[in-house]
């Protein structure tokens, strides 16, 4: 499937599950980066994260065609140098070949920051994305206005706009009820603006993960965000549709910062691994008071392997560190460390397997 489009945090181990995809995938997608809020974020460290990201997408993210970059989960009330944390953003990242993103819900003067940098130079690229939520799609002509307003500023600088329809968190949404909302949404906007490529993303995967798996549990859970998908395409396959999701990454997901006595104490290993229309996910116990503590990821990954669902080693840089793992090589599994190949397979299920 080569309309696929990766949402992921601007993070370590999200960008390490790109830069290990076959050479045909990241020649083929253009993944889209939320920067990473984190708890009392200071003006530094957002300086550094930002600056931190930028090196790292030039490191790992070369063979890409472009990505998208939004400040969507950092606080409005961060400022930097005086000025909205955006605009450090678009300087930091000046000469790369990103795509700037502009919404309906962002503070006065900070779209307005996305025109005059493309006035300026420091955005190569003639494509912007429109981000919407669900408030903004319910009703086109509540929000016509506002959007023909940003298409107009950015006349004359930007050739091609992309529609992001954003689904959020979308595990108990109405897949069809959504999905008639997207596409009247859709035909009623063809009549006044034109967008070249429009893309549809969500995820069901709530923030934390015991709120919908218990502890030494496994479970498969559904995908509703495929479903609306689907039954939009189905209305609307004309279009030049995308589907997009937030990988195995919640997007409501923020770092908070705790003891590390204390995470001992209520941390769990949790593997998600991506197949058909769900997610199969496994949650051991408490590292601290579980007799495998850390040792549980690789029982995880050994139960994993001999499921039915399994795709083999040779499928995935991912797929083969499950194999790896549940063989016992290599260095101790972390919650961080499994990110990049539970990633790494879901993105490469996604582009080569996932059928519409």
């Amino acid at each position: 499937m080569n309309n696929y489009v990766p949402f992921l945090k601007l993070k370590v181990n999200e960008i390490a599950a790109l830069s290990v995809l076959a050479e045909d995938i990241k020649g083929a997608i253009v993944p889209f980066f939320d920067l990473a809020k984190k708890d009392e974020m200071t003006g530094d460290e957002f300086k550094v994260m930002v600056t931190k990201g930028a090196k790292s997408l030039t490191r790992h993210v070369a063979d890409f065609p472009a990505f998208f970059l939004d400040n969507f989960d950092i606080d409005d009330t961060l400022a930097i140098d005086g000025e909205h944390n955006y605009a450090y953003v678009l300087t930091a990242f000046r000469g790369m070949n990103f795509i700037p993103v502009v919404g309906l819900d962002r503070v006065v003067g900070r779209n307005e920051l996305v025109f005059t940098a493309k006035k300026n130079g420091l955005i190569k690229s003639d494509s912007i994305a429109l981000r919407l939520l669900s408030d903004d799609f319910e009703n086109f002509a509540l929000v016509a206005d506002d959007i023909a307003k940003l298409m107009k500023l950015g006349h004359g600088l930007f050739s091609r706009w992309i529609l992001v329809l954003d689904n959020r968190v979308c595990a108990d949404i109405a897949p069809l009820k959504r999905a008639a909302s997207l596409a009247n949404f859709l035909v009623e906007s063809a009549k006044l603006m034109s967008f070249q490529a429009i893309i549809v993303t969500g995820s069901s995967l709530p923030p934390s993960i015991g709120d919908i798996l218990k502890v030494l549990t496994e479970r498969e859970h559904g995908r509703t965000e495929l479903s609306v998908y689907r039954a939009l395409n189905a209305q609307v396959g004309g279009l030049n549709l995308y589907c997009g999701d937030y990988t195995v990454v919640s997007p409501l997901y923020s770092d908070v910062e705790l003891p590390v006595e204390i995470l001992q104490n209520v941390m769990t290993p949790k593997v998600v691994y991506t197949y058909g229309d769900v997610h199969y996910m496994a949650r051991g116990g408490a590292f601290k008071t579980h007799p495998r503590a850390h040792f549980q990821y690789n029982d995880i990954c050994e139960q994993i392997i001999k499921k039915h669902f399994y795709r083999q080693s040779a499928f995935s840089f991912g797929d083969n560190f499950l194999w790896e793992k549940a063989q016992f090589v290599g260095k101790q599994v972390t919650p961080n460390s499994i990110l990049k190949p539970t990633i790494n397979t879901h993105i490469t299920y996604m582009f080569r397997n996932f059928k519409v």
